[in-house]
C-alpha cells in the first residue's frame, strides 16, 4: 500500500523493499513471505491462507470512553485520507463478544479502559487471536500486531496523582492488567508452531484540543509523561506506531502535547522522535558539532576523535570500575550498529558496556536454592540433568548493559545516545547501574565540549 505522501506501508499482503511502514507484524511479514516464496519455487504446492484485504481492528467502547473515541475517530479520518489503496477500519464495541480471527485484521487496536482486567482481556485476546476456517477451507490470519491504548501513572500506580486516581475502583490497576495480557500473550508465542506477535503500548493523560496542550508532541518511552495530549497529536502519533515506525513495535511510548494546526511533522521528524523507543534510549545529547557542522571534513574529524574521547572514557569501568559508584562488573564491546538513514545518521560508532551476572536479579539463589542445587549436583562428576539444565539457562540469560552511539546525523550535527542493549524476556533491568554510567558520560560530554569548543 503506498500513502498518498509518499510512504510505503508493508502489509501482509504485500512487499515493499526499503519500505519504512507496515501493517502486521514484523515476525508473522517475514515468515509469510518465506512461505509465499517457497511456495511459488513448488507450483504444487497449496496455498491454504486465505488472502486479506488490509484492515485495520478496533475494540472499544465509545460510550465508556470519549477521550479515545475522539482519537479513534481522527485516526480513522487519518488513515482514509492517507492512502491511495483503502485500509478497512473495523470497530467493535467491547460490550459484545471479540470476533473470531480477529475479523483477519493485521492489527487489532485494543482500549484498555474498555476492557474488565485480565479475565476480560485474556478472554478478548484468545477470540481475536483464534485461528478460524473460512469458505473452501481457507484458514483465517488473525491479527499479528496488538497496540493497546492505554493511561499514564499504570506502572506509576504508588506515586501521586496517579495514586489518587487508582483509589476508586482501582482503574489504573486494571488497565495495567489488560497490558500485561498482552504481554503475556505476546511473549509465550511457541517458535516454529505459532505466529509470532507484536504489541505496541500508547499511553496518554488527559485529551484536548491541541491548542490547550502544553507544549509540542513529546514522544518519550515507558510510562513516563504527565501532561496532557492532543487529538490530532495523539491520532498522528498512533498512525505513525500502526504503520510507519519499527521503532515502536514491542515497545511503551507515552504521549503529551499538541500539533499545530495545520502543520504535519516531516518524515524525518517522525522517525527521531520514535527513535528512542529503540532500546530504549536513556540519554541523547545534541549540538555537539559546534562550528564543524558547516564542513562535512571537519565534522568527520570531531566525529572520529569524539568516538575516540568515549571509547577511553568507557575504560575506566573495567577492572573492578573502582572510584566510579558502579557496583555491578562489566565488560567492554565495540558496538557494529551501522549508520542508518531511517535513524537519521550518516557515520555512527561506539561502544557496548555490558553487565556481568551476579548473584542478584535472575541469577540470585536463596540458601534452600543453593542447598538444592549443590544435591542435585552431587557427587561433582555426575550432574544431574536438572542441575546442567539450569547452568545452561543461566549461562545463556542476558544481563543488559547500556550502548554508547556517537553518530553524524543527516542535518549534519553531531550527537551521543545511549541505549539499553543486550537484552530479553528474562533480563532485570538494573537502573541504578545506568544512572551511574549515564552521569558519568554526561560529565565526560560536558568537560569534551570545553576542551574543544
Amino acid at each position: 500500500v503506498v500513502a498518498s505522501f509518499g510512504r510505503v506501508v508493508v502489509t501482509s499482503g504485500a512487499s515493499a523493499a526499503g519500505g519504512s511502514g507496515l501493517l502486521g507484524g514484523v515476525g508473522a511479514g517475514l515468515e509469510k513471505a518465506a512461505r509465499e516464496s517457497a511456495a511459488s519455487a513448488d507450483e504444487d504446492a497449496a496455498v491454504s491462507v486465505a488472502a486479506t484485504e488490509n484492515k485495520v481492528l478496533i475494540l472499544s467502547d465509545d460510550g465508556q470512553d470519549k477521550d479515545a473515541k475522539r482519537i479513534l475517530d481522527r485516526f480513522t479520518k487519518l488513515l482514509e485520507d492517507a492512502f491511495d489503496d483503502p485500509v478497512a477500519v473495523e470497530r467493535i464495541s467491547t460490550s459484545k463478544p471479540a470476533p473470531l480471527g480477529g475479523l483477519d485484521a493485521q492489527t487489532a487496536i485494543i482500549v484498555a479502559s474498555c476492557i474488565n482486567g485480565k479475565s476480560g482481556a485474556d478472554t478478548l485476546l484468545d477470540r481475536i487471536l483464534r485461528r478460524t476456517s473460512g469458505a473452501g477451507g481457507k484458514i483465517g490470519t488473525p491479527p499479528t500486531h496488538l497496540v493497546c491504548l492505554s493511561s499514564l501513572g499504570t506502572e506509576r500506580i504508588d506515586k501521586f496523582p496517579y495514586s489518587m486516581a487508582n483509589m476508586m475502583g482501582g482503574k489504573l490497576t486494571k488497565r495495567r492488567e489488560v497490558e500485561e495480557a498482552v504481554i503475556n500473550t505476546v511473549k509465550r508465542r511457541l517458535p516454529g508452531t505459532q505466529v509470532p506477535l507484536d504489541y505496541t503500548f500508547a499511553k496518554y493523560g488527559d485529551v484536548v484540543d491541541d491548542a490547550k496542550a502544553k507544549g509540542a508532541l513529546e514522544i518519550m518511552p515507558g510510562d513516563s509523561l504527565d501532561e496532557a495530549v492532543g487529538v490530532e497529536a495523539a491520532a498522528r502519533a498512533l498512525v505513525q506506531a500502526v504503520a510507519f515506525q519499527p521503532s515502536a513495535r514491542n515497545a511503551t511510548m507515552s504521549l503529551a502535547g499538541g500539533l499545530v494546526s495545520g502543520e504535519e511533522p516531516s518524515n524525518r521528524a517522525w522517525d527521531d522522535s520514535f527513535l528512542c523507543l529503540n532500546g530504549p534510549e536513556l540519554l541523547r545529547v545534541t549540538g555537539l558539532a559546534g562550528s564543524a557542522a558547516s564542513a562535512k571534513a571537519d565534522l568527520d574529524k570531531r566525529h572520529d576523535r569524539l568516538v575516540e574521547f568515549v571509547r577511553e572514557w568507557s575504560e575506566m569501568f573495567e577492572g573492578g570500575a573502582k572510584g566510579t559508584g558502579l557496583t555491578t562488573p562489566v565488560m567492554m564491546r565495540q558496538s557494529h550498529r551501522d549508520a542508518s538513514e531511517a535513524e537519521g545518521t550518516t557515520r555512527r560508532s561506539g561502544v557496548r558496556i555490558l553487565f556481568k551476572q551476579t548473584n542478584t536479579g535472575t541469577a540470585y539463589k536463596s540458601k534452600d536454592e543453593e542447598r538444592a542445587f549443590e544435591r542435585e549436583g552431587s557427587p561433582p562428576t555426575k550432574s544431574t540433568s536438572s542441575a546442567t539444565d539450569v547452568q545452561t539457562t543461566r549461562k545463556a540469560s542476558k544481563e543488559g548493559g547500556v550502548e554508547v552511539l556517537v553518530e553524524e546525523t543527516l542535518d549534519n550535527d553531531l550527537r551521543v545516545r545511549v541505549r539499553r542493549c543486550n537484552m530479553d524476556d528474562r533480563t532485570v533491568v538494573k537502573e541504578l547501574s545506568e544512572q551511574v554510567i549515564i552521569k558519568q558520560l554526561e560529565k565526560a560530554i560536558s568537560v569534551w565540549q570545553k576542551d574543544y569548543a
